[in-house]
């Protein structure tokens, strides 16, 4: 077979295949997290990412390869998550300007594709770190302009770019040091060659599985082209379930058969649930067999678009959520986990809170109807998370409202930022201050690690109690107390003064109480403040000024 041409209808093909081979090996790219702990999900962000990209193409019938990927490009751009989707929406945005103009793509169109879509991904990025899903990209992309001159078989041309994808991929580690001691390969390069692997399937006429569409997420509705008739289950529900070693294959089972666009994301303590159906109390009801329910929402799509289309004819469309109201011109948006620290942000002054944090990363899309939500004139928003930073930029850029994000990468870091606000200084010099504030603050997270592994010299076996502080592992051992005292005793300074502790959703009060006399009394000096977090994931969030 050869193929001397990529049409609409192929290229639409392709990135499908993409899609499906991602999210059928999501989860071995979620266990090539650095660190062994349970937050890996660069898998989980690509698959999500790649799902809101190719959602909008089975709304209609594209006569050009440009049209295909300004569609993909416009859909992985507001569904990105995390630093791995901003970075592999941004690939698509580059692929899509070496498409412009094109109704059909030839191998010479290929090549300059890929090379607009690695120096779009690279311009995107503030400090390019090699040895990540960059490298892989900028090496395929330099192969196929080995082949930008020559009329090639386009099926062949795809196999030597994975090729070099893959032998760059095998490379990382002798790129990036931390790979090599974590004895993994780049996540995010790993998840582009199963990308890549699956267009190439489509281009040599495999079948797609069509189980794959049930894990799409449809985030943008087609109001404008659908009848209340088509839409075939009437509920947007959605839902989280908090319980302890939770196997969610069996919901997932029955779940599946309750209606379509399912998305279902799990970690050990946490399952997350989306899902459009006519029997959103059958749904809640199996859930709770699992756990306790926790964000409960329930939409009635068929209104929601009869109000958008009476609102397009000239009505006042009714929003079904409640717009914020602030004090000020001054707006304030965070990333939190834990419904204490939703609480604390709350008391701070912090109204806009979205659910996420690690495992959970909050897509550019989810920032925007927040800043769309928020009234105010100037709005801070604060990730929380190094992984989620990329997103909130990427919203900013795409908002026209002024915005400042603050790149606090814990939630303890959210709070001093917020303490150093002041009303009477302008926006900007709240910016300067607050991200200023950042550096005073040391955080240490206590969690568990989900692998055997070595790193730093370390020997980190499955199930120890690990202490995690600024890309550092501080302690890792059997004994969670002892690893705790002695990540404090390696992060803590003669500037220290205070130390506020946020126990998790598996912490007693008493237990976080017990361990804060055992500091005291190490550290008489220091002023102690213990708080329910109640944050999964990890046991213990310390925070160090």
């Amino acid at each position: 077979m050869e193929l001397k041409t990529i049409n609409a209808e192929l290229l639409a093909k392709m990135f499908k295949q993409g899609t499906y081979e991602l999210n059928k090996n999501k989860e071995l790219v979620d266990s090539l997290n650095v660190f062994p702990v349970p937050d890996g999900d660069t898998g989980t962000n690509m698959s999500l990412t790649m799902n809101s990209a190719i959602e909008g193409l089975s709304k209609q019938v594209f006569d050009s390869v440009e049209e295909v990927t300004k569609s993909i490009s416009k859909g992985s751009l507001m569904g990105a998550r995390g630093n791995s989707g901003v970075i592999l929406s941004q690939i698509f945005r580059g692929f899509a300007k070496g498409c412009k103009g094109k109704t059909e793509m030839t191998s010479a169109d290929f090549c300059h594709a890929f090379k607009e879509a690695a120096d779009t991904a690279y311009s995107a990025v503030l400090k390019p770190v090699e040895g990540t899903i960059l490298t892989v990209i900028r090496k395929i992309a330099d192969k196929s302009m080995e082949y930008a001159h020559e009329d090639l078989d386009l099926i062949e041309l795809m196999k030597l770019l994975i090729k070099r994808g893959e032998e760059t991929l095998e490379k990382t580690p002798d790129y990036l040091p931390v790979l090599k001691q974590a004895g993994v390969v780049d996540a995010g390069g790993k998840g582009l060659i199963f990308i890549l692997q699956g267009c190439l399937d489509a281009m040599e006429g495999k079948s797609i599985d069509t189980a794959f569409v049930a894990q799409t997420y449809a985030q943008s509705p087609a109001q404008s082209v659908m009848h209340t008739d088509d839409i075939l289950f009437a509920y947007c529900t959605e839902f989280i379930i908090e319980g302890d070693n939770m196997n969610g294959d069996a919901l997932k089972s029955i779940i599946e058969t309750m209606g379509d666009s399912m998305v279902f994301v799990q970690d050990e303590e946490l399952i997350k649930v989306h899902v459009h159906t006519n029997t959103p109390g059958l749904a809640l009801e199996e859930a709770l067999k699992y756990g306790s329910l926790k964000k409960v929402k329930i939409e009635n799509m068929k209104d929601q678009h009869s109000t958008i289309i009476e609102g397009a004819h000239g009505e006042e469309p009714v929003s079904n959520e409640k717009t914020l109201q602030y004090e000020d011109d001054f707006g304030f948006i965070s990333v939190a986990m834990g419904e204490g620290f939703e609480n604390i942000f709350k008391d701070l002054g912090i109204h806009g809170n979205i659910t996420g944090g690690q495992t959970m990363n909050p897509s550019t899309e989810d920032f925007l109807k927040e800043i769309e939500r928020c009234p105010s004139a100037h709005i801070f928003l604060f990730p929380n998370n190094s992984n989620i930073i990329m997103a909130a930029n990427q919203a900013k850029a795409l908002s026209d409202k002024d915005v400042y994000v603050i790149p606090s990468k814990t939630m303890p870091q959210c709070i001093t930022a917020m303490l150093e606000f002041d009303r009477e200084l302008s926006p900007k010099e709240n910016f300067e201050k607050m991200s200023e504030s950042l550096s005073r603050v040391k955080t240490i997270q206590i969690t568990y690690a989900v692998r055997d592994t070595v790193f730093n010299e370390l020997e980190i076996h499955k199930d120890d109690y690990l202490a995690v502080s600024d890309g550092e592992i501080k302690g890792v051992g059997k004994e969670r107390n002892e690893i705790i005292l002695k990540a404090i005793e390696n992060t803590i300074d003669s500037d220290s003064e205070i130390l506020s502790i946020y126990y998790g959703s598996d912490v007693t009060e008493e237990e976080a109480n017990e361990i804060a006399e055992k500091i005291e009394g190490k550290y008489p000096e220091l002023e102690i403040d213990v708080y329910s977090g109640g944050q999964p994931i990890y046991y213990f969030v310390f925070s160090i000024e």
